[in-house]
């Protein structure tokens, strides 16, 4: 028995449907598609008609109406993931030798730096060490996000780029010598120190785990455009 397929006009129309209905990252559409495709073919092959196998394809999978519900709660799923693959990046380079060793040697450089180092130095270094990774994470993330065809994985995966920057900020504002915790100004610059410390870490596993995803991303569209 010949396999019925959906043609490429067909499965765009398809695409547009739920894009026009709520679902506006396209990384969700073609996971959501996927299913869809499959089950409307089995149905076409079973002798149903296209408006049929269309129509009854939707109604399982509760995509009919707005889906903008769905979208967010695939967000959230997909938020879910870049997180534990962002935390489980942190633990494997504190706990793997190669990345520990260099780690170390990273943080024994910019302790120099801040021992023994001038102020202005320091200061400097270390607003370019927080600001630079911030920047560029910010710019990944609106650059994705106000795009047509955005994808949820990307926006999520430059978010972790900057996401630990916004959370230690906060605990840096706190504690100053006119801050709500007060400290002499010798405490602050090395609360900066260990701040700037701990922020590299994570930073720099939502860069890894960012180009991970871009990756990934472009295997699945080439796999796309030859199909």
């Amino acid at each position: 028995m010949k396999t019925i397929e959906l043609s490429k006009e067909q499965i765009q129309s398809i695409e547009n449907r739920l894009e026009k209905n709520g679902l506006k990252y396209w990384d969700i559409r073609i996971e959501i598609l996927d299913h869809l495709v499959s089950d409307i073919e089995s149905r076409l092959e079973n002798g149903e008609s296209y408006k049929s196998a269309l129509n009854n394809g939707f109604f399982p999978l509760h995509l009919y109406g707005n889906l903008e519900a769905l979208n967010r709660s695939k967000l959230l799923a997909i938020n879910k993931i870049v997180r534990k693959q962002y935390f489980k990046r942190v633990q494997q380079m504190l706990t793997n030798p190669s990345d520990l060793l260099v780690i170390c040697l990273s943080f024994f450089g910019y302790f120099l730096l801040y021992k023994f180092s001038s102020l202005l130095v320091f200061k400097t270094t270390t607003m370019l060490i927080l600001l630079i990774p911030l920047i560029i994470g910010l710019v990944l993330y609106f650059k994705e996000f106000l795009q047509k065809k955005k994808s949820g994985y990307l926006v999520y995966s430059s978010f972790y780029i900057f996401f630990s920057f916004l959370m230690l900020n906060s605990f840096l504002q706190f504690v100053r010598p006119d801050g709500i915790i007060p400290v002499s100004k010798e405490t602050q610059l090395f609360i900066w120190f260990l701040i700037t410390c701990v922020n590299s870490i994570f930073t720099f596993a939502g860069i890894l785990i960012h180009l991970k995803t871009v990756k990934k991303l472009k295997i699945i569209k080439r796999k796309l455009l030859l199909e």
